[in-house]
């Protein structure tokens, strides 16, 4: 005999009760039927998930749960979006692209955000832990901006209840289905793009949370392109920018006037990059004269740039929509392993770089 996921046992139990009773009949609470069936809440309620897939019950908010026969209408399929903050470039264009993907679906979509803060991530958490009628998680955590094991703690009860899909950043890696970005290749890719424009010393624009000492896939991109062609990593040029107060820098000024300074920048992404223009300019140099720069970050946020810069295009509402797609495939039927998936971006071609001629 086949080792079945407990759950599914509970569902033949109540399948058998719900059988017996009369169209519109209230079941027992939650709690009850927990103590009927010797079983935890997370159990009984993967099995009354199931059981609402199949139209055999509906589930009204501080109402109770009721039998459906047949011409009872089931429940709603209802996802929650759950990301920090809804006013950048990054958020927007997630929740924009969740909007259209779900009302292609005909999927109803609640949005909750949080703030920059583990513990309003933490209550947010804990609010879809308790929301019956979310059916899955999309999921955009703090993490790795902050070392959040609540979060964790919490993100495994949800996905015990209920399917969740991580997106952009991943909390407990392999722990859920997850679809990102190929920063790697992508990050690697903008830097040999200067190689191959005959730049040999090249410039780094990290946030202060990017660790070289154990480098994220986007500086890991930067250093293995500077590897493979045999060229040096110069820390003195390296321009870090405050991560929460993206105007406070290191020594911009210096390093940009230094006589040595490198021909190009390759920047992690966009949050520093109209900044570093306005330091070249204050410099008297310009780009790409005096600086080429390439980048890697979603399109919406260089839309407002008086110079197009040359970047790689993270591809954020493809990942969204993918991600969607996974849970809706989740809820559906819970798969035997979580789904890990990298998506690659693509080259978007500016005036920010230009051809050094060979010496």
């Amino acid at each position: 005999m086949t080792n079945s996921p407990k759950y599914l046992a509970v569902y033949e139990v109540l399948k058998q009760t719900v059988d017996a009773c009369a169209d519109g009949e209230k079941l027992p609470p939650v709690k009850e039927l927990c103590e009927t069936c010797q079983v935890s809440l997370a159990t009984l309620l993967s099995a009354l998930n199931l059981l609402e897939k199949d139209g055999m019950i509906r589930r009204e908010p501080k109402k109770g749960i009721y039998c459906t026969k047949g011409n009872s209408p089931a429940r709603k399929l209802r996802i929650t979006l759950l990301l920090p903050g809804e006013q950048e470039p990054l958020f927007v264009a997630a929740i924009t692209a969740c909007h259209r993907f779900c009302k292609s679906r005909g999927v109803e979509l609640k949005v909750e955000s949080f703030e920059l803060d583990p513990k309003s991530e933490l209550a947010e958490l804990e609010a879809v832990l308790r929301d019956d009628d979310c059916c899955g998680l999309l999921y955009m955590p703090l993490y790795p901006l902050f070392d959040t094991p609540e979060a964790l703690n919490m993100l495994r009860e949800i996905h015990r209840v209920k399917p969740v899909v991580q997106f952009d950043r991943q909390l407990g890696e392999g722990e859920t289905s997850f679809i990102g970005y190929d920063c790697y290749h992508d990050c690697r890719a903008a830097v040999e793009y200067l190689i191959e424009c005959g730049h040999r010393s090249i410039g780094l624009i990290r946030a202060s949370n990017d660790d070289e000492a154990k480098p994220s896939t986007r500086l890991a991109g930067y250093f293995d392109a500077l590897k493979a062609h045999h060229l040096a990593y110069d820390p003195r040029h390296t321009i870090v920018y405050d991560v929460f107060k993206p105007d406070l820098a290191n020594d911009v000024v210096e390093i940009l006037s230094a006589p040595d300074c490198p021909t190009a920048y390759f920047a992690v992404n966009s949050v520093y990059v109209p900044r570093f223009m306005r330091k070249v300019l204050f410099v008297n140099k310009s780009v790409p004269r005096d600086f080429s720069l390439v980048c890697y970050d979603l399109s919406d946020t260089l839309i407002n740039l008086s110079q197009e810069i040359t970047y790689v295009a993270e591809p954020t509402r493809e990942a969204v929509a993918a991600a969607a797609e996974q849970l809706l495939r989740e809820i559906a039927r819970r798969p035997d392993a979580p789904k890990q998936q990298l998506l690659r971006g693509h080259f978007v071609y500016g005036e920010s770089c230009r051809e050094l001629k060979a010496v």
